[in-house]
């Protein structure tokens, strides 16, 4: 059980609360300013439209127009615990529990864990942010409405019902950035730097965000890049650049994704174990 708490330990700790906190902060400015800078800001707009609020809180997330919370997202995901997993590594601090435990099973509960902890995180960000946006910049409502076709954004993107739509949206972004997480989890292998690597999130999100957009060109179908477009798992249909490849439903272009990016996660994380086991 000691082996098994002390895993715990790498994200409970004053030091990566405060962190957390700071990149916390650092959204409210962001979403603050995003906020006076939109026009949700306007005098009579949140009148007018109800569900202004929700319109807001879901806006924060496209990366195309506010790219800063995708940023610090990106930022916070290998300091959760795969930042601590490296380092505990480098200092030979987990030598003990991995003789305990064997090196697979410590790595891999490991994995797990940070995954876990990464999608409860984004969780928890995610509804304070919504919290601190109804309570100061544009209160939150439910009221079903009808958007025209091609609106900017609406308050119903998967479900009709706005109250389950908003869980859905939480709990299908978190996974998404969760997904994202495991995958940064197995960069500790190559990226040996604890420095670039407390940073190596934000240089692979502006990554997968551009990547598609560079090979469409060369594939035989160039729609079927943005399958892959990191944008399909932490903000599902908000941008509105194209129309969903394929003519696929927001549902099953989430779900492919998912699938694709699970299957690179697990590929990833096969070459972490053996490089650890040759290497180390």
């Amino acid at each position: 059980m000691k082996e098994h708490r002390f895993l715990w330990k790498a994200f409970l700790s004053k030091e990566k609360l405060i962190l957390c906190l700071v990149i916390l902060i650092l959204m409210v400015i962001s979403m603050i300013y995003s906020f006076q800078q939109s026009i949700f800001a306007q005098a009579g707009y949140q009148q007018a439209y109800p569900n202004a609020g929700l319109e807001f809180y879901y806006s924060l997330f496209r990366i195309g127009t506010n790219p800063i919370l995708f940023i610090l997202f990106m930022l916070l995901l290998p300091n959760i615990m795969s930042y601590d997993i490296l380092n505990m590594h480098q200092n030979h601090a987990s030598y003990m529990i991995e003789v305990r435990l064997t090196r697979q099973h410590y790595y891999l509960e490991s994995f797990i864990k940070n995954i876990v902890l990464s999608g409860i995180v984004v969780l928890m960000m995610e509804f304070i942010l919504l919290a601190i946006s109804h309570l100061f910049l544009a209160p939150v409502h439910f009221q079903s409405m009808s958007y025209p076709e091609g609106y900017y954004i609406t308050t119903q993107l998967l479900f009709s019902h706005e109250v389950i739509n908003l869980i859905a949206f939480f709990i299908m972004t978190a996974l998404g950035y969760a997904l994202v997480s495991s995958i940064i989890f197995s960069l500790q292998a190559l990226i040996t730097n604890k420095y670039v690597y407390r940073c190596c999130g934000v240089i692979l999100g502006i990554l997968l965000v551009l990547f598609p957009a560079l090979i469409q060109g060369y594939l035989p179908v160039p729609e079927a890049a943005f399958l892959i477009q990191i944008n399909n798992l932490v903000a599902l249909g908000l941008e509105h650049v194209r129309e969903n490849p394929f003519g696929f439903s927001h549902f099953m272009i989430y779900g492919i994704c998912f699938l694709i990016y699970s299957m690179i996660s697990l590929f990833c994380f096969q070459l972490f174990c053996i490089r650890r086991e040759n290497y180390d």
